[in-house]
C-alpha cells in the first residue's frame, strides 16, 4: 500500500478561544498535493504543525510515514520548505546563500548545486549579487531555489507564486511539474491561486474553519460539483430552451452562442430527458455534452452549500 505523503487523524489546535484546526482528518497520496481555502481556513496552522513549528493539542500527524511528535528530525532531513514570508541574509549573495543551504543539507558539491539550482529558477546571472538588491520576484525565486536544492523527498511551498509576474508563475509551475514527473519529488502547495492548483496538482484539499470540506483529484471535484452542466445544440434553440426552463429538470438555462448551457438537478438522466423533450416539441437534437467547470466553481459550491 502506498504511504500517504501527509496523514492526519483527528487533529485539533486551538489558540485561546479560536479553533484553528477542528478534529481534522486527511490523507494525501498525490505527487503534487494542494491546499486551498479562504484566509483563516487553517492552512498555515496545518503547515506549521507539519513542520514542527506548532504543536497540535491532539491527534496523530505523519509526514512521509514518520510521526511528527517523535520523528521530526527524520522528517526534516527529507523536506524542502518555502514559507509564506521567507527571510534570507541580505548581505549574502544568492549563490553564497545557496551554497550554505547545500552544505547544511550535506550535499557533496555545494558550489555546483548552487549554480545549477540558480539556473533552474532563472537567477544564474543574479547569483553574484547581494540578496538585499533583489526585487520581490527575485527574492521569491531564491526561496524556490533553497526549497528544491538537493532534491528533497517532499517540498512544501506556501504561496509559491507570490510576488511573481505571469511569466514567473509559469516558470514556477514548470519547475514543479519537472521535479515531480521527471525526478519523482513530492510537493505540498498552499495557495490562493486556483489556476496553479488546477495546473499542477493531482490531489486537492478544500479547507474552511479548520476542516477539510472536500478532497480528491481536480478532475473528480470538478466532475462532482459541475458535472451536471451540459451544452445542448438543437435545430431551434429558443423553443427548446424555453420549454426546458419550464420543467423541473433544471436549475438554470442560459443561451451561449449557438448552444444552450443548462444545469440539471441531481439524479436526472440528462440524455434521456433531453431526447424525450425534443421529441415532444418536435425539435432535433444535434449535440449534448457535459461542460466541466473550474476549481473556482467547486470552491464556491463547497463553501456555500445549498
Amino acid at each position: 500500500m502506498r504511504t500517504p505523503v501527509i496523514e492526519l487523524r483527528k487533529v485539533t489546535k486551538r489558540f485561546g478561544r479560536i479553533t484553528a484546526l477542528d478534529n481534522l482528518t486527511l490523507s494525501t497520496k498525490g505527487q503534487v498535493n494542494g491546499l486551498i481555502g479562504p484566509n483563516g481556513a487553517g492552512k498555515t496552522t496545518l503547515l506549521n504543525i507539519l513542520l514542527g513549528f506548532t504543536r497540535a493539542d491532539s491527534g496523530d500527524i505523519h509526514v512521509l510515514g514518520f510521526d511528527v511528535r517523535h520523528e521530526l528530525a527524520e522528517i526534516k532531513k527529507r523536506l524542502g520548505v518555502l514559507p509564506e514570508k521567507p527571510g534570507f541574509p541580505s548581505s549574502f549573495t544568492g549563490q553564497n546563500f545557496l551554497k550554505r543551504v547545500a552544505k547544511l543539507r550535506g550535499l557533496s558539491s555545494p558550489q555546483r548545486e548552487a549554480e545549477e539550482t540558480l539556473k533552474v529558477v532563472g537567477l544564474l546571472e543574479a547569483g553574484s549579487k547581494a540578496i538585499r538588491t533583489y526585487s520581490a520576484g527575485m527574492y521569491q525565486r531564491l526561496g524556490i531555489a533553497q526549497a528544491i536544492i538537493g532534491e528533497p523527498e517532499l517540498i512544501i511551498l506556501d504561496e509559491p507564486a507570490a510576488n511573481l509576474d505571469p511569466l514567473g508563475r509559469m516558470d514556477v509551475l514548470n519547475i514543479i511539474e519537472t521535479y515531480s514527473k521527471d525526478r519523482g519529488l513530492k510537493f505540498l502547495l498552499s495557495t490562493h491561486i486556483l489556476y496553479d492548483i488546477e495546473k499542477v496538482c493531482d490531489w486537492v484539499g478544500l479547507m474552511d474553519n479548520g476542516q477539510v470540506r472536500e478532497e480528491g483529484s481536480v478532475e473528480e471535484l470538478i466532475s462532482k460539483y459541475s458535472g451536471l452542466a451540459f451544452s445542448i445544440v438543437t435545430s431551434d434553440l429558443k423553443t427548446f430552451g424555453a420549454e426546458l426552463a419550464k420543467t423541473d429538470l433544471v436549475k438554470s438555462v442560459a443561451f451561449k452562442g449557438d448552444s444552450i448551457v443548462a444545469t440539471f438537478n441531481k439524479d436526472v438522466d440528462v440524455y434521456k430527458e433531453v431526447m424525450t423533450l425534443a421529441k415532444q416539441i418536435e425539435v432535433k437534437i444535434e449535440e449534448v455534452r457535459p461542460v466541466l467547470g473550474s476549481l473556482d466553481e467547486v470552491l464556491r459550491r463547497v463553501m456555500t452549500p445549498s
